[in-house]
Formats: structure tokens, sequence, C-alpha cells
């Protein structure tokens, strides 16, 4: 059965690299770019990035989220039997659309703003000269800031890659993470212990009461599970879906604020709560959770004596980071490896 990859991420991420490594080893190489080419040079517009954009959030709005997928997809079928790796999905639509092959799966690559910036800035593709600030724009944009739904959106595709990876590092270190997936996909790699803790804590996050977010939590020593957590009301007490819905979102409270109105305990503070009530100690332990932590989740685990906390997606609380940018004894990792969908 032929195998079908995807990649996403932002400009300057590496996407092109890891299709060249996957071409090494026979893929056929196809880009939603492409398409978006051909019809700027049908309607007479230059190619550059922002015309190329406003091409590609046109076509989605005139044939919906998933167009560029579809007309990718038509093309693939065409060589049924090849192995292809498609460069640039930057919309949901195109990889649920792109999800009706048989055996695809999606690589978000993700990497540091400020590298990104370095990158383009050095390589000056085009002779085109760009500012930093111009970069960060052009990057919010593409993440999905001010876009519509339709537009670009590559956070929240990274979000959805069934394999996340962190290009910041030398090429042998990208395809080390790239052969480690396709290794994965033959099962000729076993799972990291990351890999499987933080598939514990998706599993623990099907358990959640929370009608915002399902968040799992566990924490681990010496490559050993020690305690878990998900996020819910306390024991015994009724939660959100049995009173009518959310409070917050009755007071439009934007996720990340005023935490105290709430009726749920965080995953990674039943985690902890669970250590104490039976006596474990998780000094110099690691916390994994599928949910960047907030403040008050921040606080706790450096008190508890944590040290590294491995996490899966962004949370926007902006104290959390402040706090956790400014000490020293906790290490915050993003996590990379396989998503396993439960």
């Amino acid at each position: 059965m032929p195998t079908y990859i995807g990649l996403t991420g932002t400009m300057g991420s590496g996407k092109g690299e890891i299709a060249k490594i996957l071409q090494a080893r026979g893929f056929k190489y196809i880009s939603l770019s492409d398409i978006v080419r051909d019809e700027a040079t049908r309607r007479g517009l230059e190619h550059s990035r922002e015309n190329l954009q406003t091409v590609g959030n046109m076509l989605r709005n005139d044939y919906g989220a998933g167009a560029l997928g579809i007309r990718v997809r038509e093309e693939i079928q065409k060589e049924p039997s090849s192995d292809w790796v498609i460069d640039g999905i930057r919309n949901p639509g195109e990889n649920e659309e792109l999800g009706a092959l048989d055996d695809f799966s999606m690589i978000g690559v993700g990497v540091d703003s400020e590298i990104v910036v370095r990158r383009i800035m050095e390589r000056n593709r085009g002779g085109e000269v760009l500012k930093r600030e111009a970069i960060l724009d052009k990057l919010n944009k593409e993440k999905g800031e001010g876009e519509p739904p339709e537009g670009q959106q590559v956070k929240k595709c990274l979000e959805e890659a069934d394999y996340f990876l962190i290009n910041e590092g030398t090429l042998d270190d990208l395809e080390k993470k790239v052969m480690h997936f396709l290794r994965l996909q033959t099962d000729e790699d076993r799972p990291t212990f990351d890999e499987i803790f933080m598939e514990i804590a998706y599993i623990w996050g099907k358990r959640s009461t929370c009608l915002r977010r399902s968040v799992g939590a566990v924490i681990a020593k010496d490559k050993q599970q020690l305690t878990a957590g998900y996020n819910g009301a306390p024991r015994g007490v009724p939660h959100c879906a049995q009173l009518g819905g959310c409070l917050r979102e009755k007071l439009n409270i934007p996720s990340g604020q005023r935490h105290e109105i709430c009726r749920g305990t965080h995953a990674e503070q039943n985690a902890i709560t669970q250590a104490a009530k039976f006596g474990i100690n998780i000094e110099g332990a690691t916390l994994y959770c599928n949910c960047f932590p907030c403040v008050i989740c921040t606080k706790m685990i450096i008190n508890a004596g944590i040290v590294t906390v491995v996490y899966d997606s962004d949370y926007d609380d902006p104290l959390s980071k402040e706090i956790l940018g400014q000490q020293k004894v906790l290490e915050l990792r993003r996590y990379e490896g396989r998503r396993v969908k439960v």
C-alpha cells in the first residue's frame, strides 16, 4: 500500500528539506503551492508571497477550505501506486481532504520564530531583502493571525499533525527525526518514552469533563509512571455539563484568564494532588501534559520539585510564560514525536 505524507509548518521551518529526505527514499513530490502558482499564472499575477497567499485564500473562499487538498488528491490518484510527499498544507480543511487518502499522515514542523527570521534573512530568496518586523508579520499571518477560517491557519494545522518535530538543529538531526517517524510507521522503531507517556496523557484526557478542552497529564520518573490526572470538577462535585454549561463560556472569559472562575481542577493539579494523597515522591520527576501549563499549574509544578515539563500544545497564558521565563529550576520542553489519536 502506498504511503502519503503531508507537511505543514511556516515558511523557513524546513519543510522543503524534509521533502528532499523523503524524495531520496523514492517519494514523489507535490505541493499545494504548485496549485496556487498555476492559478496565479492563469490570472497573470507575479509569484510574490503576498500574491500567492491572496490567490490561495481566494481559492479556499470560492471552493471551500479544502479546495487545494482536493486538487492535490486528484493529481495523486492519477498515480495511485506511488508514495507521495505533499508539501504546503496550510489549512485544516486541506488536511481533512487529504485524510481521505488511505495511509495518510501529516508531519508538523515547528521552529522558533527568531530562527525563521535568521534563516530567511540569510537565504535572501529571489533577491528580496526583508526586515525582521516584516518577516514576523508574514509569519503571524501564515499562522492565522487576522485570517478568516478559510485562510492560512498553519498554527491549527500544527496542532492537528500526526507527528510533530522541531527543526532547530542540523540537517543530520532533522534526518534522524524523519527516519524515526518512518520507522515508527513500519514498527522498526519502538516509541520513545516521551511518546509513550504523552500517549498515556492523551488517554487520561478522555476522562475529562471539561466542555472547553480535554487535558491529561502524567508524572513519571526513571522511565516509570508515578501518577496521572485529567481536568474536571473535584470529587463529588457536579461538573459543568450537569449544570447546563460552562460558566466561563457564559461570562465570555477568554482562554488563559481568570482561572479561579472555573469548577474544574486542571490535569496537572490532579496529578500532583494524587501524589500527595498516596504519599508518592515526585521530586525530580517529569510531567507530561498535552497542553502548556497555566500560571496556577506552573507554580504548583515548580514547588512540587518537578524538574521537567513536556507539553504538546500551546496555551495562551502570558503570566505563566513570564514566570517560566524568569525561573531556572524547571526545564520546559515542547513534545516531539508521534501523536496517537485516542
